[in-house]
């Protein structure tokens, strides 16, 4: 640090603040006179030329500045003028100050003052300070007063110090807590309370606490009302928010938490606004909360729960107005989860919208964590696409900032990147763009880890259902003695599964599928792939990598099947503790829908799911793959693929019915009922069978009729709700369902009581998508029957054909005018 002399201002100020309570004065370049000072009797000479104080002053003679007049009394160099009156207690002062301005001066004191070439001397007289010191002690003077004032001794509160009683009912009330004797814990606080002294606080917080903890919001606003005497402090009101959050009937089902947010709504238009805390709590439930059923119709009741996709955007609006409203910047944590909630499970991923809040977390000066990286790796992972090779470069800036090894393993770079949230993100990134060789070795450092989950080894299955091998059978030049015979005939290009395998033949008989004596057979496999650093050449190559995975998951699961001496070594030399779902079993399915013939898939399916030694149980959407599957089947494997639906079909019969009487715990949805309708009939087309696929549409409208999308009409004030009126205008309001006013589309500026409400909003003023919609029709499921039936000429078929997809349109049209409010004519048809 560069060393200065001490400012003289500084110097002048400093040696009045010390000085004023001795002398009673203030003078002006007093520094000098006591620096320069040589001894305690001066000699008086001529200070004409010789005066320290008159030579600088003309050197620093400013125009304008104010001129000083000699003293009559004293000799013309004099520096300052005093008053000249014996009577003035100041006459011993004045005789001190004369003294000093007369002091002498020696000439190598001035030069050596004037001139830089002399450091020592100048050392010696005037001290130097670094920039901190002189910081310190102008901040040190400003805080000094000028005179002395009378120092207040304050005695420490005897009510802020612990009292016996206080240390006493303490312990007792952490005793009845340790054994759950809730009630002893709340009578001692309150009976201390009553005796006129405070309870402590963390006392009050653990009754507090164990009361949010099980959700138990009456008791916990009762025992509040009685012990506190203020307001509640940050630490109660977030565990006011949290009994809500906890209360049974939302936290069991996890549904949209209407009660919790309008208390902290509550809390805010009282100026007590929930710490960040509380924020946090909400916008996790919120982007927990289970999506909402979609029934086969609509019920005509207005209270209908709000369901995911609601809630995503509620978190969202939550955000922005905490940002605007209590904590403008966010902590660390929370931008991890709104990362995070850039790519949720049921809408689209929005990367951009996950780096610009890493950016904004970046500029904030918040050090991400690895939660942080996590998530931005997902968001842009599950985008697919180019996003993925960011998804990897952000998992190397979290390896090279967390730690890890430097080494790379085939040139990616990826070594040290370790952790099951960042190798399932990576996975799901590999799986969208088929990158088979990435994901494997991933795969091995999750086993080696033992952080292996069921969720990696569903996007491990997929990322071998999207893998399209190199080779390609058709392809290929047969040598035979020397001569080259023409490559047969490539398969189909426009077929979407073209580099599937021809048929079963391509498999070893032994392996082409499981045996069905016992499940012990059925973990069994003949041949184990090496799993090289080469990815799989072919189709057969990639089924028997992905059935190996599948085996060893099972000898985990049931370790006394085998003994651990079948156990393979190599990469995947490890426990494979993934516990077995239909997820799993549908996404290892996958692999042989992509790279298996139908028939091959089919055995699979019924060896899996229909085994009376296998308890594998599948769900809709199992059946909605295989049926999908059968309708994208080739010419030739069409008569297996209508056999195979006509057994599907008996299954799900058997789920749909269920689903439409209401049965609970199905995984059904509208959405994959009308998959499962449409794939069904493009295998009618596809086998020529028209009526059949007529008929199912039948079936389909009788079940499922254009009404169902919207409930009667409802006026309140007339039972015929068509009916004309005189003073009511004839026009009707069709509710779906009651918004709270949390979900208001317009942004205001206000936050009333009555009528709480986000102040800014992220999502759209149209609101979140309409996830009861009941299934429906449209045109692109029935475009082609519709021209199988134009080329056969059925003109009655071709006009029920329109008309159904009319009412679904109109009712759907209907349906969106009452979600935004608009208001439907008296004499329209719904």
């Amino acid at each position: 640090m560069q060393k200065t002399i001490l400012p003289l201002g500084l110097l002048d100020f400093s040696l009045a603040h010390v000085q004023s309570v001795k002398w009673r004065c203030r003078s002006r370049n007093l520094h000098q006179a006591v620096a320069l000072a040589p001894a305690p009797a001066p000699s008086f000479e001529s200070v004409e030329d010789k005066n320290v104080f008159s030579r600088r002053r003309g050197r620093r003679r400013i125009r304008g500045a104010l001129t000083i007049r000699n003293s009559g009394e004293l000799d013309s160099s004099t520096a300052f003028k005093l008053p000249r009156n014996p009577t003035s207690p100041m006459a011993e002062l004045e005789k001190r100050v004369l003294a000093l301005q007369n002091t002498q001066v020696s000439l190598d004191v001035m030069h050596s003052q004037s001139s830089e070439a002399a450091s020592e001397p100048e050392e010696a007289l005037f001290p130097r300070y670094t920039d901190e010191e002189l910081l310190s002690m102008y901040q040190g003077l400003q805080e000094t007063p000028l005179a002395q004032q009378p120092v207040e001794v304050t005695k420490p509160s005897v009510e802020n110090e612990d009292t016996e009683d206080m240390i006493e009912v303490r312990q007792r009330v952490c005793d009845y807590m340790s054994n759950e004797d809730l009630g002893s814990a709340e009578s001692a606080l309150e009976s201390m309370k009553l005796s006129g002294v405070t309870p402590p606080e963390d006392s009050i917080n653990m009754v507090l606490g164990h009361h949010a903890l099980h959700g138990d919001i009456e008791r916990f606003e009762g025992f509040m009302a009685n012990i506190l005497s203020g307001k509640p402090s940050e630490t109660q009101r977030d565990l006011h928010i949290k009994s809500y959050l906890r209360d049974p009937d939302v936290f069991a089902s996890r549904t949209f938490p209407t009660r919790a947010i309008d208390l902290l709504h509550k809390y805010e238009a009282s100026g007590l606004h929930p710490p960040m805390k509380s924020y946090t709590r909400i916008i996790s439930f919120l982007f927990s909360v289970r999506p909402s059923p979609s029934p086969p119709s609509i019920s005509s009741t207005p209270e209908v729960q709000l369901g995911q996709l609601a809630a995503n955007s509620q978190a969202w609006d939550l955000f922005a107005h905490m940002r605007y409203v209590a904590h403008p910047t966010p902590d660390a944590l929370l931008y991890a989860m709104m990362i995070r909630a850039c790519a949720p499970s049921s809408l689209s991923p929005e990367p951009e919208r996950a780096l610009d809040l890493w950016t904004e977390m970046l500029d904030a000066g918040i050090a991400p964590t690895k939660g942080a990286y996590d998530a931005v790796i997902r968001a842009c992972a599950k985008a697919g696409g180019e996003w993925v090779s960011e998804a990897i470069r952000f998992a190397r800036q979290m390896r090279d900032r967390f730690g890890g090894s430097s080494s790379e393993v085939g040139g990616e770079g990826l070594q040290g990147v370790g952790g099951p949230r960042t190798w399932t993100a990576l996975l799901d990134g590999c799986k969208r763009v088929g990158d088979l060789g990435r994901a494997r070795w991933i795969l091995a450092e999750a086993v080696r880890a033992e952080g292996l989950n069921e969720e990696m080894m569903q996007h491990m299955f997929h990322a071998y259902s999207a893998y399209r091998p190199p080779f390609k059978r058709g392809a290929t030049r047969i040598v035979d003695d020397g001569a080259a015979v023409a490559p047969a005939a490539l398969p189909d290009q426009g077929e979407p599964l073209a580099s599937a395998t021809e048929g079963s033949s391509e498999l070893p008989p032994e392996s082409a599928d499981f045996s069905s004596n016992s499940n012990t057979d059925l973990s069994h496999t003949h041949t184990m792939p090496s799993f090289s650093h080469l990815p799989p050449q072919s189709p057969s190559e990639v089924i028997t990598e992905a059935r190996a995975l599948f085996n060893r998951i099972l000898q985990d699961t049931n370790p006394t099947s085998h003994s651990s001496s079948d156990t393979p070594l190599g990469p995947l030399a490890g426990k494979f503790n993934v516990t077995l779902s239909p997820r799993l079993l549908n996404a290892y399915m996958s692999v042989y829908y992509s790279h298996a013939s139908l028939e091959s898939a089919r055995d699979v399916f019924e060896r899996l799911f229909s085994s009376c030694d296998v308890d594998f149980m599948g769900d809709s959407r199992t059946y909605v793959d295989a049926l999908e599957r059968c309708a994208l089947s080739r010419p030739r494997e069409r008569d297996i693929a209508g056999k195979w639906v006509d057994e599907i079909w008996v299954r799900w019969e058997e789920l749909e019915r269920k689903w439409v009487n209401g049965a609970t715990g199905t995984t059904m949805t509208a959405r994959l009922v009308e998959r499962a309708h449409t794939a069904a009939r493009r295998v009618y087309l596809l086998n020529s069978n028209v009526d059949r696929a007529i008929a199912l549409v039948r079936t389909f409208m009788s079940r499922y009729p254009p009404t169902a999308l919207l409930p009667s009409a409802r006026n309140p004030s007339s039972a015929h709700v068509d009916a004309p009126s005189q003073d009511v205008t004839n026009k009707r309001t069709i509710t779906l369902f009651a918004k709270p006013p949390i979900l208001s589309t317009r942004t205001i500026l206000s936050n009333p009581p009555a009528a709480p409400r986000p102040l800014v909003r992220l999502t759209s003023a149209i609101g979140p998508p309409d996830e009861r919609v009941p299934p429906l029709l449209s045109f692109a499921d029935l475009e082609l029957l519709h021209t199988r039936l134009v080329e056969q000429g059925r003109g009655k078929e071709v006009k029920f054909l329109k008309w159904a997809c009319k009412a679904y349109e109109g009712a759907l049209r209907t349906r969106r005018e009452a979600v935004l409010g608009a208001r439907v004519p008296a004499g329209e048809n719904v």
